[in-house]
């Protein structure tokens, strides 16, 4: 049965989600230390807001300890590309981590990966997203380094997914499941985020810790869709991630209409607020599992605990209605859409990781 891959941010995140029903759960570290020398922009674990990581080794042990009591493994995200000055850091934290107890390591770097037994660690790796593992010759390269499991871009549709897996019967693959479905490409994107907690100070972090970016989107997801539209494209509500800023394009070369309204669309489709809406892939779950896929990923580590609870109880029941009988892809999904709305109290709204025209296979096909 598919494993459920939870975000934490301390001790009692983790025992939270574990008793909702998750059996794995990951996070990041990003010591002061590091942030004086490479700032939160140059976070070890790609994630920038300092909300969104621990401090400190002891709290990377403390959930170490609140998981494996409970039966539950936990992973650190060690997943930015390093420069040769960083990895002294990085080997700190490593041992850290083999120390602290944690079984699995998420990294991107192949640097990284090629140096860490050299490092100290023993244990599993695990190939970020940002690894950019778009079909099975890139699983086996992986696999052939040491690694033991790898996490697929969210760019990967439903079918590749299931070939990937295909290719590989006894190896570990991992997919994304719900929350932030960035158009662009992990492992290749290049846009600087966290950067407002440099320019802005310290004040920063109080909207952040109070997750006022999370209760936006709530409101905007009530709205009637024409208004919510507009607000999404505004710049009254600020971000520091360049993939939600409100992009305009001018014409500058003798590009033709049909060229010209097509950059427009997918300006205005993918680069705003609604970028940062809850994706969720749980209808492709009935075609995960057939596929035989280990874990479902869901990101959010800064997200607030109650919003990681629901969407870990959430999943556990589309899962739990998998295990419950043989549903057709129908009638399943139409159990997690009602699922959905019952956790969530709002319509689903079609914001799919899987669009439904890829991952609506017909039953036996897998």
């Amino acid at each position: 049965m598919i494993r459920i891959l939870s975000p934490v941010c301390g001790a009692d995140d983790a025992a939270a989600v574990i008793g909702a029903g998750a059996s794995e759960v990951y996070c990041g570290v990003m010591t002061q230390d590091w942030q004086k020398r490479y700032t939160n922009v140059g976070s070890p674990n790609r994630r920038e807001w300092r909300v969104s990581s621990m401090r400190g080794y002891d709290e990377l042990e403390a959930v170490a300890a609140a998981s494996h009591v409970r039966g539950a493994r936990v992973f650190l995200a060690l997943n930015a590309l390093y420069t040769a000055g960083q990895h002294g850091a990085v080997r700190e934290q490593v041992q850290a981590a083999m120390a602290a107890g944690v079984d699995a390591l998420i990294v991107a770097d192949l640097g990284l990966l090629l140096a860490l037994r050299d490092y100290g660690w023993t244990r599993d790796i695990h190939i970020s997203t940002g690894g950019t593992s778009f079909n099975s010759e890139t699983v086996a390269f992986y696999r052939d380094l040491g690694a033991c499991r790898v996490i697929l871009p969210r760019q990967n549709r439903v079918r590749e997914i299931a070939a990937i897996k295909a290719a590989h019967p006894g190896f570990e693959i991992e997919a994304f499941i719900l929350n932030r479905g960035c158009k662009n490409i992990d492992g290749f994107c290049t846009f600087h985020h966290g950067t407002n907690e440099i320019q802005r100070g310290w004040w920063w972090n109080i909207p952040k810790k109070l997750h006022a970016d999370h209760y936006v989107l709530n409101a905007l997801k009530l709205m009637p869709r024409g208004l919510r539209d507009a607000l999404s494209r505004t710049r009254l509500i600020s971000s520091d991630s360049a993939c939600f800023l409100p992009y305009e394009s001018t014409v500058v070369s003798g590009a033709g209409a049909r060229e010209i309204a097509a950059l427009r669309k997918n300006l205005r489709d993918n680069f705003n607020l609604f970028n940062g809406f809850d994706t969720c892939g749980a209808c492709a779950l009935w075609d995960f599992d057939r596929a035989g896929l280990c874990s479902v990923k869901i990101v959010g580590r800064s997200n607030p605990i109650e919003k990681k609870l629901k969407d870990v109880r959430f999943l556990k029941t589309c899962i739990d209605r998998l295990a419950g009988g043989a549903p057709s892809r129908e009638d399943y999904s139409a159990f997690v859409r009602q699922a959905y709305e019952s956790v969530y109290g709002f319509g689903c709204n079609r914001w799919c990781y899987y669009p439904e025209e890829d991952s609506a296979l017909n039953e036996g096909e897998l």
